[in-house]
């Protein structure tokens, strides 16, 4: 099922209680993105979403309001499914870990947990997303509450790591929150580069940040 219905409560899209309704949600939605990835917003077209999903026009505009309507809960689905998705994993991991020492033996899970992150979704593809935003007022604010939930979420886990002791002490957690999804947002720039730097070597760069907000073994 598509993590829309996870993170955006507070969106303008209705939130069905029925299975079936969510259901039809997810496959226009997924319809929609097929649409935009083989030929762009243009190729978004409601009578042919309606032929191939089976889905009526009616239940269409009941369900976005209007064609934009139904973008826009496309890109915002785009945008946060992979940060979504990857929360609970990473509040899971955190909630194992009793110190940074205990969490510094992991290295490698943690290695591969960033790297399997950026293989379901690129970040030049979110960043993409955000740069549709510019002179769509709605898009922007539809875009700016599902990352206000993406941040609520990461800041969960930031507040586990805060109890713990292992966040540094001088640090707000939602500010190092905000600092871990930006880090995450800016690999655009190495997908961008024509020299990128390995998935790798750009995987360890990240974990060494996300470590400089962490309290050392020696307590600093």
């Amino acid at each position: 099922m598509t993590y829309y219905f996870l993170v955006m409560s507070n969106l303008s899209t209705p939130q069905p209680k029925q299975a079936r309704a969510k259901e039809t949600i997810d496959l226009l939605i997924k319809a929609t993105d097929r649409a935009m990835r083989e030929g762009g917003e243009s190729a978004v077209r409601i009578q042919e979403l309606s032929d191939a999903t089976g889905v009526s026009i009616g239940s269409i505009y009941h369900h976005f309001g209007d064609r934009d309507g139904l973008i826009r809960a496309t890109h915002a689905h785009n945008f946060a499914s992979v940060i979504a998705a990857d929360i609970p994993r990473v509040k899971e991991f955190i909630s194992r870990m009793s110190s940074t020492a205990e969490m510094a033996e992991h290295y490698e899970e943690m290695l591969n947990f960033v790297k399997s992150h950026f293989s379901v979704q690129s970040a030049l593809e979110r960043a993409a997303i955000v740069g549709n935003t510019a002179g769509r007022p709605k898009l922007q604010q539809e875009l700016g509450e599902v990352q206000t939930q993406l941040t609520d979420g990461v800041t969960e886990v930031m507040v586990i790591a805060q109890e713990r002791n292992m966040l540094k002490e001088h640090l707000n957690p939602r500010a190092a929150a905000t600092v871990m999804l930006g880090i995450l947002f800016g690999k655009a720039i190495a997908e961008l580069d024509n020299n990128p730097v390995s998935e790798h070597d750009w995987s360890r760069a990240m974990l060494s940040a996300f470590g400089g907000m962490l309290v050392t073994r020696e307590g600093n």
